[in-house]
């Protein structure tokens, strides 16, 4: 794959953003692909890391490096990935402006079934976040140890992102089950989910209610919670990411030619 790193001017967060770009690169042979659409990956990262964490802590590139895949690492800094009540709109930067600003430049589908969205801790509740709340816009979404964080943590990111007002908080569609009742009768289109956590993660609890709201709320689309030994880290999130990879439907060598 060919790594790049972007710095790009926001204009719904008013700020230059980096993100960090993987392109396809067919290694054993040279030939024109000009016109050719690829499918993306949309990863979001964790609390107090950035856009190039995934790169640097994940087995991401080597897995990736013989698909036929764009990978997109934005920075979401600990925005928890919504329009912060105190801060800045990234769930509209996300969902919105990143997908047209990289495809005015990127060979980037527009097949809603070959758009995927992915990430873990603070990126697994942005996941499930962005693709229950944007369901046009992505095929299949991964959770790594991730779950719905509204009125379950109270810290100083939490208020910026939710606010203070806590009632209003679980209320909002920043409480994922409140937009799951919703999308129960919704007859467009919906992503299929799937969700990861290790069984000693702190998040475990969370994401196991997850799951059971998954199942309550949408079942056709819900396609399993696979819980196995593993803390909350890249130890863990790398050994079950080539089967988050073949969920998206890749067909991951694990032990490919150099």
């Amino acid at each position: 794959m060919i790594e790049m790193n972007i710095t790009m001017r926001s204009t719904v967060l008013e700020i230059d953003t980096k993100v960090t770009v993987l392109l396809p690169e067919d290694r054993h042979k040279t030939e024109d692909l000009r016109g050719k659409k690829y499918p993306v990956l949309y990863i979001l990262h964790g609390m107090k890391e950035d856009s190039s964490s995934w790169l640097h802590l994940s087995n991401i590139f080597l897995l990736c490096r013989d698909l036929d895949l764009i990978v997109v690492m934005p920075s979401g800094n600990n925005s928890m990935y919504v329009n912060q009540e105190k801060g800045l709109d990234y769930y509209t930067y996300i969902a919105e402006e990143l997908p047209m600003k990289l495809k005015n430049f990127l060979p980037i589908t527009d097949d809603v079934d070959k758009t995927f969205i992915m990430g873990e801790s603070m990126g697994g509740y942005g996941t499930m976040r962005l693709a229950l709340g944007s369901p046009e816009k992505y095929g299949k979404a991964v959770c790594l140890s991730g779950g719905n964080i509204v009125g379950k943590i109270s810290n100083r990111q939490s208020e910026l992102a939710f606010g203070e007002d806590k009632d209003y908080v679980v209320n909002s569609d920043n409480n994922l089950y409140v937009i799951m009742e919703r999308l129960s009768g919704y007859e467009g289109h919906i992503p299929d989910f799937k969700i990861y956590c290790g069984m000693q993660d702190f998040v475990y609890d969370m994401s196991v209610e997850l799951c059971d709201k998954m199942n309550e709320y949408l079942p056709e689309h819900f396609k399993g919670g696979e819980f196995s030994d593993g803390e909350h880290n890249f130890f863990y999130w790398n050994r079950v990411l080539p089967d988050a990879l073949r969920f998206f439907g890749f067909d991951v060598k694990e032990n490919s030619v150099i």
